[in-house]
């Protein structure tokens, strides 16, 4: 075992406002991660030629050269291109597309709720440990078999057939007590709509990560803006949110990252 092994995980914040620099650790919490935070591109130039973060949290508008600028230079760059950078802003218009549009591995608000960034960060980090295991090898997405649980028609129409166009496969459950029965050694991810209410969810979700044949199943939580208040109760057992109406562009770059960690943590059926 090297000394890497020991290493704390490093991110690093680009952001031009010292608040929001002096914020951002606080609200990741407890994650364990060590975070860098400097003003503008150049400090993260002089930073990344000293070290190799395993995340790079970038603010768009900065003095000089903005965020998506540098996004495209990082991609561009062989020693850095595989850095996961996520985009964060309280831009409006076309702040996402213009994210993945620049090359970035993602995007959030930078007012998202704390257990969702929380998450969204946690899960590019898990990602990023997986891939150094396996020497950044790629995966294949394709035809993955998921795991739908909602009493939702609308849901249970619209999310298959999305599913579907990208090649995979949908079960749909609509009672949460049987949850743990209903999983099958080919799934590899559970897609869990949050209006079972918090109590079923919790009770579910425990039963799934206390089982050694489920624990490993990446979890999208679906839920309203409403809940995500109730989110940090269950934050530490799921992989992903997303909250309705649901996009289905943004739906289906978060599929992209669950299925990777599923067919990571399980490999193949």
């Amino acid at each position: 075992m090297t000394a890497s092994t020991f290493e704390i995980a490093r991110i690093l914040l680009v952001d031009d406002l010292a608040l929001f620099r002096r914020m951002l650790p606080l609200r990741l919490g407890a994650l364990g991660k060590e975070v860098e935070g400097v003003p503008n591109v150049e400090e993260a130039r002089n930073y990344l030629a000293r070290h190799l973060p395993d995340l790079i949290l970038l603010d768009v508008i900065m003095p000089g050269v903005d965020g998506f600028a540098f996004c495209r230079e990082l991609k561009a760059n062989p020693r850095t291109q595989d850095i996961p950078v996520v985009m964060l802003t309280d831009l409006k218009a076309n702040a996402h597309d213009r994210s993945l549009e620049a090359g970035a591995d993602d995007y959030m608000p930078k007012r998202i709720d704390d257990a969702v960034m929380r998450v969204r960060v946690q899960l590019h980090m898990h990602l990023q440990e997986m891939r150094k295991k396996s020497d950044g090898a790629a995966v294949a997405l394709d035809q993955a078999s998921i795991l739908l649980a909602t009493s939702s028609s609308s849901l249970q129409a619209q999310l298959p057939a999305q599913f579907a166009q990208d090649g995979h496969t949908t079960r749909i459950i609509g009672d949460l007590a049987t949850l743990v029965a209903e999983i099958r050694p080919e799934d590899r991810l559970l897609v869990l709509d949050m209006d079972f209410g918090m109590g079923l969810v919790h009770s579910a979700l425990s039963d799934l990560r206390m089982e050694p044949t489920t624990a490993g199943l990446p979890v999208l939580i679906l839920c309203t803006k409403e809940q995500l208040e109730e989110l940090t109760a269950i934050e530490f057992m799921v992989d992903d949110v997303l909250w309705k109406p649901l996009n289905a562009q943004v739906t289906r770059h978060r599929l992209r990252y669950l299925l990777e960690l599923g067919f990571r943590t399980l490999g193949r059926p």
